[in-house]
């Protein structure tokens, strides 16, 4: 065998054996090692593997293994089949090439358990350190297929407070093309069940130079509630559930000038959302973006662009101290554009096509703060430029709105629509302006019952400048509003209808808080204060309608067809703004107002005309008081005011037709106009000039009952002490620098008039004062008024009434003085019936009466003149009072049948019981008196006789004879009754004890005689005898004693009384008298004069 042969087969011989070798290391040797020696090398890990078979080709380089399990402290790794097809000559081309690689039914699990241990930390050394390595590499790796079928995987976390378990399950995954030489990462598709969604599917592709990462994503109802259970802490965070849909069709494209990132028809679906921390609580029933795009480009700047088709929420709900819930939330057509360039300067814009919402619902604990229907809002647009942001909305309307302000009340509006808004915001400004804001069907209700009522608010051109804190408005116009409301003691019933009157609980807790922000607040400047400023505020065709309870009664106002505008009002309170109120009322109240006012300082400019033709209304006001009716009456007034540091009025009133009725209807107060030309009122100072009251009318009339009807109009006032008492307390509180100064110029009253009538009498009386009219100037503090009234009493009668006096201080000094012409006496015949018993056949009545009043000392006098007073016959009447009138007459009546009476009266004003009737009537019962009780002294007077005593003729005790001293008032005696024809003189008998005294003294001289000449004793010893038990024996007191056993016989007594009266009688028709005008009475015992005599009196007989 020649060297080449053998070199030849022993090559050959090698080859085999090589070969031979590594077949049976490729058929046998690597299943072995794969299921004997690996498993013996992982025990060094703690860990055991198991393969059921192995097969390795070496041929064709493919590896089979089945039933492979890989496990540490607890199941690691399973998988029922596992195939790998290398192509190893790939290797010369500096290719690691990897043909197949499939996994049948893998199974991984990965569990934590209590202590923080992974199952898979053995395999993992604390030694081991990472060092990086920024070599590149010359060879490549590929992987032509890979796949993995059925697969699971499960994740399981004992060491969190709730464990966390989640399984996968169906995993399909293949991956394509894997070429780092040809600079692509394949392509991957990946699709899995899992216990957290029920579908999650990958299909991608992926280069690698230049990087692209293109594909699809697709996650179907994953459940987010076991990761939130286990990974975020229950104590600040609380995701209670959710379902994600997802869909994501992504690309990434990176090269060394540019990293593009694009996400194109992809969605995102979140359901059952539910999340809490604390208090605070969200919960959302679905978000939808069914649609968005992402184009974004990031280089040395970043541009991107993101599209959404709209983004849907429903079932929206916050709970924190305020819940919130919203049924749906759409918005629709969002674009968003942003710039960042190399300055880091953003640019963006932003697009809304539309928002709408509905169902919005707010509440605050157990109470409902705000129910909305609807809110719908277009053309939304945002753009951030430069530092300069800019936004606008061309409208947005809230629909349907309901706030209940209290358990009982609940506001609504039917809709709100804001038109035009724009938001512009740099560095010197930050401006919102919006073209119009319309609020219609505004209605505010309490118990059921229309409080308050809006047609629409309608506010154009807002400006707010929010840096400046400054907002204006050209027009602010309030349409038709309406407003009911019931006013009673309380004050407005709509305020405890509303509920604004409840009392909220005090709070203390941040007192201390609070009042350092207010401190903190006062010590800003004005330029951080909001301000405004507002063009025109028109409120148009408004109804106030009032209902006002009072004192029982139910009064109804209304003032309907009311317009106010106002202009140029703005916080600068130093500007004027103009008002002006228009109102024509269907109940005939006018009102016609124009204003200027400053609030600071104040300053109030106005105009004012009322008129109102339907007076009676406000009557209802004096019907708790007053038992009568206005029956007409209108009024209207002009009136110019001012008010700066003092108040300035200038007006003229007229009232007229004014007519008041008793509850007969029968008139009872009328005038048919009251006239004031001006009314100046000044500081405290008022005054009223050019007063004249014209066709006045009174009706006086005293009822059979003797109620007089101008006081039964006037109710009885059971308050009246509790309201005298309260009347008193604020007068004492009220002070003096307040009074207000008030006078009257030129009051003229014409054609005044006064029906008086009284039936109380036995017969009835009915007089008039007409053609009643007069002037009365000057009624002041400063000056004394005076004035002078004249009128017709009856049919002839003349009346004339003259006054000057201080009006406000009566006291001071007043001087008044009446005077009454030729008042027939025959009207008055049922009084004189009535209280004196007599009635009147003829005669007139004169009278001047004259007061004068000085520091409140009265001093008058009555001048009353009887012309022809003749009376008739007698009236029996029970009223009657015991005047002697036929005495008084005939002692009063002088030749001419003229009775003339000058009766003073005086009295102090400052007596709390001073009564002027009192005063006459005093007067009158005096003047009776004297006239009664001492005639002669009161004609001895009259006729110049003197100040003689004629009343008695005194008699010495005993006697009945005249003695010297008497007899020259027989001749004066003898005057009066010439001069005084008609009276007649009485003369009444009288004794008295010295008369009685008289004749026990001479009984008992008698009776002490008659024992001294029978028994021839001295007078002391019978005198003892008389009165032996005496025991003072003086004579004087022993007469004394002797005498009060003595006895006078009273027809003794009469005897003398008879006898003076007899001796006066004859002393008198002795001197001419006849003896027809003299009566004796009958004898009666009177009072000792001086001691001495015994007085016969005289008066003038009845």
């Amino acid at each position: 065998m020649n060297k080449n042969k053998k070199i030849a087969l022993i090559s050959a011989i090698c080859v085999v054996s090589l070969l031979v070798i590594y077949t049976l290391l490729g058929f046998f040797g690597i299943p072995y090692g794969i299921k004997n020696i690996a498993p013996k090398y992982l025990k060094d890990y703690n860990a055991t593997l198991f393969v059921s078979d192995a097969k390795f080709n070496p041929f064709t380089f493919e590896l089979n293994a089945t039933n492979v399990e890989l496990n540490t402290t607890s199941p690691l790794f399973s998988t029922k089949q596992i195939d790998v097809k290398l192509k190893p000559f790939s290797i010369f081309k500096k290719l690691v090439e990897v043909d197949i690689f499939r996994l049948q039914e893998p199974n991984v699990k990965i569990l934590r358990d209590k202590n923080s241990k992974f199952n898979f930390s053995n395999f993992i050394s604390d030694d081991n350190v990472t060092t990086e390595d920024n070599s590149t590499s010359s060879i490549n790796f590929a992987l032509n297929n890979a796949k993995i079928i059925k697969g699971s995987f499960s994740y399981s976390d004992q060491n969190l407070t709730n464990p966390f378990n989640v399984n996968f399950d169906d995993i399909n995954y293949e991956l394509s093309s894997l070429n780092t030489k040809k600079n692509s990462a394949g392509s991957h598709i990946f699709d899995s069940n899992s216990t957290l969604a029920h579908k999650i599917d990958l299909n991608g592709d992926i280069k690698l130079n230049p990087l692209k990462i293109e594909g699809n994503i697709s996650i179907k109802n994953f459940s987010i509630d076991p990761v939130a259970i286990s990974f975020i802490d229950n104590d600040t965070l609380n995701l209670k559930n959710a379902v994600i849909n997802l869909g994501i069709n992504y690309a990434l494209i990176a090269d060394e000038n540019a990293t593009n990132i694009n996400l194109k028809d992809s969605f995102l679906n979140i359901k059952s959302l539910s999340i809490d921390e604390g208090k605070n609580e969200l919960s959302l029933g679905e978000l939808e973006l069914p649609k968005f795009d992402l184009s974004s480009k990031i280089a040395d700047k970043i541009d991107a662009k993101l599209e959404l088709n709209a983004i849907n929420l429903s079932d929206v709900s916050f709970k924190n101290a305020i819940t919130a819930s919203l049924k749906s939330l759409n918005l629709n057509d969002i674009s968003l554009l942003a710039n960042l360039n190399e300055k880091s300067e953003l640019n963006a814009t932003a697009a809304l096509n539309s928002i709408n919402a509905n169902a919005l619902k707010i509440d605050e604990t157990s109470k409902n703060l705000v129910n909305l229907k609807d809110i719908n809002a277009s053309n939304l647009n945002a753009n951030l430029a430069n530092n300069k942001t800019t936004l606008t909305l061309e409208k947005i309307a809230f629909d349907d709105i309901n706030a209940p302000l209290s358990k009982n009340a609940n506001a609504n509006v039917t809709g709100a629509k804001f038109s035009n808004i724009s938001f512009t915001q740099d560095t010197n400004k930050s401006l919102a302006t919006l073209d119009e804001i319309s609020i219609n069907g505004i209605n505010l209700k309490a118990k059921n019952k229309e409080i308050l009522d809006i047609a629409d608010v309608l506010t154009k051109t807002i400006k707010f400048d929010i840096l400046n804190m400054a907002l204006s408005a050209e027009n602010i116009d309030v349409n038709r509003p309406k407003f009911n409301s019931e006013l009673n003691d309380s004050g407005l019933s709509v305020i405890n209808q509303l509920g604004l009157g409840e009392k909220e609980p005090a709070k203390t807790a941040n007192h201390r808080t609070k009042t350092k922000k207010e401190n903190t607040s006062a010590s800003k400047s004005k330029e951080s204060e909001f301000k405004f400023d507002i063009k025109n505020i028109n409120v148009n065709n408004a109804n106030i309608a009032l209902t006002h309870f009072f004192e029982g009664e139910k009064i109804a106002h209304k003032f309907d067809n009311l317009f106010v505008k106002i202009a140029n009002l703005s916080s600068d309170f130093s500007k004027p703004f103009d008002a002006k109120v228009d109102m024509k009322s269907s109940q005939k109240l006018n009102l016609d107002l124009t204003s200027k006012i400053k609030l600071e300082p104040l300053d109030i400019t106005a105009k004012i005309k009322l008129e109102d033709k339907n007076l009676p209304k406000y009557f209802a006001y004096a019907k708790p008081f007053l038992e009568a009716d206005l029956s007409s009456g209108e009024m209207s007034a002009n009136a110019e005011l001012h008010y700066a540091k003092d108040i300035k009025a200038d007006a003229k009133l007229s009232v007229k037709d004014i007519r008041l009725d008793d509850k007969n209807k029968e008139k009872l107060i009328a005038f048919k106009s009251l006239e004031v030309d001006k009314i100046s009122l000044f500081k405290n100072n008022l005054e009223i000039t050019g007063v004249a009251l014209n066709s006045p009318f009174i009706k006086a009339h005293l009822s059979k009952e003797r109620e007089f009807n101008l006081s039964k109009i006037v109710k009885e006032d059971k308050n009246k002490a509790q309201n005298e008492q309260k009347a008193e307390s604020k007068k004492v509180a009220s002070k003096k620098d307040d009074e207000l100064n008030f006078s009257i110029k030129n009051f003229s009253l014409n054609n005044g008039e006064v029906d008086f009538s009284d039936a109380s009498l036995f017969m009835p009386f009915a007089t008039k004062i007409s053609n009643l009219n007069g002037k009365l100037t000057d009624i002041d503090k400063k000056r004394p008024s005076s004035g002078e009234f004249k009128g017709t009493v009856g049919k002839n009668g003349f009346s004339q009434i003259t006054a000057k006096l201080f009006p406000f201080e009566l006291k001071q000094n007043t001087d008044i003085k009446l005077d009454f012409k030729d008042i027939d006496l025959i009207d008055i015949t049922p009084y004189s019936g009535q209280f004196l018993g007599y009635k009147i056949k003829k005669g007139k009545l004169n009278l001047n009466l004259n007061y004068s009043v000085v520091d409140s000392k009265l001093n008058g006098s009555n001048l009353i003149n009887f012309d022809t007073l003749t009376l008739g016959e007698k009236v029996d009447s029970k009223d009657a009072v015991n005047l002697p009138l036929s005495l008084a007459i005939s002692i009063l009546s002088d030749q001419n049948n003229q009775i003339n009476i000058d009766l003073p009266v005086e009295g102090n004003l400052d007596d709390p019981d001073f009564k002027y009737g009192g005063v006459i009537w005093a007067a009158v019962k005096k003047l009776f008196a004297d006239i009664t009780l001492a005639p002669f002294r009161f004609l001895g007077n009259a006729l110049g006789l003197g100040s003689k005593d004629l009343s008695s003729i005194d008699f010495l005790a005993g006697s009945s004879e005249l003695i010297s001293s008497e007899a020259p008032k027989i001749a004066d005696f003898i005057k009066l009754t010439t001069a005084k024809p008609m009276m007649k003189l009485s003369i009444t008998p009288t004794y008295s004890e010295i008369d009685v005294l008289y004749f026990k003294e001479k009984k008992l001289d008698q009776k002490i005689n008659q024992i001294i000449a029978s028994s021839g004793k001295d007078y002391i010893t019978v005198l003892n005898s008389l009165v032996p038990n005496a025991k003072d024996k003086s004579d004087k007191a022993l007469r004394e004693e002797a005498i009060k056993a003595i006895e006078v016989d009273k027809e003794k007594l009469v005897e003398l009384a008879n006898e003076r009266a007899n001796a006066v009688k004859e002393a008198l028709i002795k001197a001419g008298l006849e003896t027809g005008r003299i009566n004796v009475n009958d004898a009666t015992s009177s009072e000792p004069k001086q001691n001495t005599y015994t007085s016969v009196l005289m008066g003038v007989a009845n």
